[in-house]
């Protein structure tokens, strides 16, 4: 139960501080009167959501920092990222289901009348609704950006900026329409608290993050060419360096103008004793396919680092990699001591030409008896599953798995392994589906 808890704190405070203003709306007036008929039930039910909404969408712009603090707080910055999607997902939902649930009683006119209420000087030229109706329609648009239009990385990042602004509109459309808010002094400075951190973490991300953020500076060292489109990056600290666990992962902006001036997460591939920071990056994507500009000398910029991917329990370990999902994987054997528990690492390639880091794995191995290094070859055997990995390392029930790669490849790993016994809490994911 205590580990429940934990696990799951950051949801429990989020419903917690959720229920506080719905519980507070609900003793300010005769429930008789709120749910008399269907026009004031569905008012209700609009402001319920407008308070909801309004609260989760403060909330999201305060986690969208990315922080230690947070890291620590989510149990990971992964988990972090998911809590900030769903977050957002609800926001935005009870926010829009607020108009139209006020948009009823317009129905009793015509199904004009009520469309029209929902558009900004439609019937009502009340300011506190335009301004609600330009925010409303403001969400819409830059969600849909994100929701259904592929657009590159550098602006889906510049249109989320804007975000702030449909904020603001939102804030001064709580202020200025007639509601309990405006009526109940506790509900008013209760909103208006979230709304203060919501604006003040929110315009701190989109405009100031650049000029306060404590990056540390490391210089590009090394650039290996491991195949055609693979390379390990090897980067030394101008002045001290960073700590940081075996599966850590950090965000790196390299400063040259032929470069994306944006972070990237990537995960640490050096033993946890050294100074230097070693990444592996295949040429995918809008940043990744300017590898090939990347000298040494060149000044890069780290933030971090963040995660939790591994968390030895001293129980038998299964390592499972995905081609360049081998990075954490490094780290980890790499800062290898004697161990007394068996770790099997499942290296997963198309073929034989891609494994660019096992000689180095099985030199390892090769001074850890217990440390065991099993490559597989898709083209020659097929998908890897977790029939053939039971059946290799003898069981996986009683086992830590650690799975990085590909997305889909990590799902279905996971499935398979929960279908065979395994409980969800011993599988372990390292994921850059990030914001």
């Amino acid at each position: 139960m205590q580990a429940y808890f934990r696990k799951n704190f950051p949801v429990i405070l989020i419903v917690i501080l959720c229920a506080v203003p719905v519980a507070r709306w609900f003793f300010l007036g005769p429930l008789t009167l709120r749910f008399f008929d269907l026009n004031s039930t569905m008012t209700s039910f609009g402001q319920i959501t407008g308070l909801l909404g309004m609260i989760l969408f403060s909330l999201n712009l305060i986690i969208s920092n990315r922080s230690r603090f947070f890291d620590h707080f989510f149990s990971g910055i992964h988990h972090f990222y998911d809590t900030h999607k769903w977050l957002g997902s609800l926001a935005f939902s009870l926010l829009l289901f607020h108009p139209l649930f006020l948009a009823v009683k317009y129905l009793g006119l015509s199904v004009y009348d009520a469309a029209m209420f929902l558009l900004p000087g439609g019937i009502n030229t009340n300011t506190a609704i335009t301004l609600g109706s330009v925010a409303l329609l403001g969400m819409i648009l830059l969600l849909s950006l994100t929701l259904y239009f592929k657009i590159r990385y550098h602006i889906w990042r510049f249109s989320h900026k804007f975000m702030v602004a449909v904020f603001i509109v939102a804030i001064m459309h709580v202020l200025l329409i007639s509601s309990d808010v405006s009526r109940d002094l506790f509900l008013r400075y209760y909103i208006l608290l979230f709304a203060f951190w919501g604006l003040a973490f929110g315009s701190y991300r989109a405009f100031f993050r650049f000029f306060f953020n404590k990056d540390y500076s490391f210089r590009v060292k090394e650039v290996i060419l491991l195949n055609g489109n693979v390379v390990e990056i090897e980067l030394a600290p101008e002045k001290g360096a960073i700590k940081f666990e075996p599966g850590q992962f950090i965000f790196v902006r390299f400063v040259a103008p032929a470069t994306s001036s944006e972070p990237h997460p990537f995960s640490i591939a050096s033993a946890e004793s050294s100074d230097h920071l070693k990444i592996v990056v295949k040429a995918l994507g809008d940043f990744t396919g300017d590898l090939d500009k990347i000298k040494p000398g060149m000044l890069a910029k780290i933030e971090g680092p963040f995660g939790k991917f591994y968390a030895p329990a001293g129980r038998k370990e299964i390592w499972i990699a995905g081609g360049v999902g081998i990075t954490p994987f490094l780290s980890m054997a790499r800062s290898l001591r004697e161990i007394t528990r068996p770790i099997d690492l499942y290296y997963c390639l198309n073929e034989p030409g891609e494994a660019v880091f096992l000689d180095e794995l099985r030199a390892i191995s090769a001074t850890n008896p217990k440390f065991r290094v099993i490559t597989w070859f898709s083209k020659e055997k097929g998908r890897i599953n977790v029939e053939k990995i039971k059946e290799i390392s003898e069981g996986v029930v009683f086992s830590d798995i650690y799975i990085c790669g590909p997305l889909l490849f990590m799902r279905s790993l996971r499935d398979q392994f929960t279908k065979q016994g395994v409980e969800s809490k011993n599988i372990y994911f390292e994921e850059f589906n990030l914001l």
